[in-house]
């Protein structure tokens, strides 16, 4: 293998089309169907998390295919909404992108160059400028179709927000006949809620088919194994199982990866095979900085944060089916493995450990999770009272049984440590479940029965109901539960914070 080997990953972050494009043909049939192929063509909203693909997609689906559709009087025009913060200059650009494109196509025409100059003089009101570009889309759709791409759509939130014009205006634009026009929208945020961080709802979404982008599909990973087998890199079944732990099926992490691996591969060409877990590390910054902090930054913006964790970890009070429904669109978490203690698991399993510790770093307040926070503590101190710092060790030494519970806690806290370095936990008690720290109190009742007051079958019975629901809580099972079920174990929760 020569030092010029061409990384076919080189470009990630950017729009992928043509070759490099992976999969996704379900989401092009999508495009196809609603976009493309009907003559009169309805309108589309690409939904789904930041670095997505929604943008690649769109590209290959539509935009190289730019000539081809030309053909077909198609005339699709790429804007950025992102680069408007004023909404008269944004409907100004659908009229000047319109006419530049047409110009190039030889498509120009004389009443059209007329209705374009009314439409982009400035001394007129809003009423009156917008009836103008109505005119003018009607001349143009006597010679073309326009599909304008409105890509980062989020930022209709913004430029119009309080503006409820905005949004009719577009409607108008693409619902009436006269000169309909076709949008297709890539946005990380549904059309609806869009409008209402907007404050300016309106009936646009209402003209909208939804087309949520989450992650690769098995077909489409296996394609990606594939890019990587053409550029020399072999992979064990150990190696692919690395590579889906820290990425699962995400394209752009996917790609990141991707990359670094043949370049290891390129510096080591002695070597055919490629070390998953060095190729991981190059990059830990970025999936930790650039990317899982956006996502819980999102999250947290849109408020969904907490819901995502209590799916995740438990309870699962006050979450509803759709927000699981929503979730599993978006590809952020996907059923767990048959065998698994939960039912949802992220999307990958190094990005569940992440969330495990930003659930952590968050203090997410409800009752449980303050009670697991308040036996850790209660557990630390009074075994440090009593065996001094090196009580873990001591206390294995002289209760055998708890060794499997410390063991279990020692594995998960060196995996964070190894990925998520100084963010990691430095408390052990942090990776111990609410079962392991009553295992622990029960054993040494001695040294907390003063505590506790009641006796110890009378903490036994509490430990084991409030373990039976946590667990119903957990695994997303809540609706098994009686309403006197969650009052007798918030009370327990209660009666165990109230001794601190």
């Amino acid at each position: 293998m020569t030092s010029d080997l061409e990384n076919p990953f080189a470009d990630y972050g950017n729009i992928v089309f043509g070759s490099p494009f992976i999969g996704r043909q379900q989401s092009l049939r999508a495009i196809e169907s609603r976009i493309v192929r009907p003559k009169e063509a309805g309108n589309l909203a690409i939904i789904g998390e930041p670095r997505i693909g929604k943008s690649s997609l769109i590209y290959q689906a539509i935009i190289q295919r730019k000539d081809e559709l030309a053909d077909r009087k198609i005339l699709p025009i790429w804007i950025n909404l992102a680069t408007y913060d004023e909404p008269s200059a944004f409907f100004r650009e659908l009229v000047t992108s319109c006419q530049d494109e047409m110009e190039d196509l030889g498509w120009l025409t004389e009443p059209i160059e007329r209705a374009a100059s009314r439409a982009l003089e400035e001394q007129v009101s809003w009423n009156e400028g917008y009836g103008r570009i109505q005119r003018f889309f009607g001349k143009v759709r006597k010679i073309c179709r326009v599909v304008f791409i409105l890509d980062e759509f989020d930022h209709a939130r913004h430029l119009f927000k309080g503006n409820v014009a905005g949004f009719q205006g577009l409607r108008e634009l693409s619902y009436r006949p006269e000169w309909r026009i076709t949008f297709v929208t890539a946005s990380r945020r549904s059309i609806h809620d869009i409008e209402v961080q907007s404050g300016a709802i309106s009936t646009f979404d209402g003209i909208f088919q939804k087309h949520y982008l989450g992650m690769f599909a098995p077909e489409d990973f296996q394609e990606y194994l594939q890019r990587l087998a053409s550029a020399g890199v072999s992979l064990a079944n150990e190696a692919i199982e690395r590579i889906a732990f820290f990425c699962g099926r995400h394209p752009f992490l996917l790609d990141m990866l991707g990359y670094e691996m043949v370049e290891l591969f390129r510096d080591n060409r002695d070597n055919q095979s490629v070390d998953v877990e060095l190729a991981a590390q190059r990059i830990a910054n970025s999936f930790l900085l650039d990317y899982y902090d956006s996502i819980v930054r999102l999250l947290q913006e849109d408020d969904r944060l907490n819901k995502l964790i209590s799916i995740l970890f438990g309870p699962t009070v006050g979450v509803k089916q759709t927000d699981i429904d929503e979730f599993m669109q978006y590809g952020l978490i996907e059923p767990a493995p048959k065998g698994a203690e939960q039912i949802y698991v992220g999307f990958s399993e190094h990005f569940h450990n992440f969330l495990g510790l930003v659930e952590r770093e968050q203090g997410i307040g409800d009752l449980w999770k303050q009670t697991e926070k308040a036996l850790r503590h209660l557990v630390a101190r009074t075994m440090e009272e009593e065996y001094g710092e090196r009580w873990v060790s001591k206390l294995e030494r002289s209760h055998p049984k708890l060794k499997p519970i410390f063991a279990r806690c020692r594995e998960k806290q060196n995996q964070e440590a190894k990925w998520f370095g100084s963010r990691a936990s430095q408390n052990l008690m942090d990776f111990a479940s609410a079962a392991d720290l009553f295992a622990i109190i029960f054993i040494k009742w001695e040294s907390f029965k003063s505590i506790f007051g009641q006796d110890l079958e009378y903490w036994q019975e509490r430990s084991a109901w409030l373990e039976k629901v946590a667990t119903s809580l957990a695994q997303n099972r809540d609706e098994s539960l009686q309403e006197y079920d969650r009052k007798i174990a918030e009370g327990y929760c209660q009666e165990i914070l109230s001794l601190f």
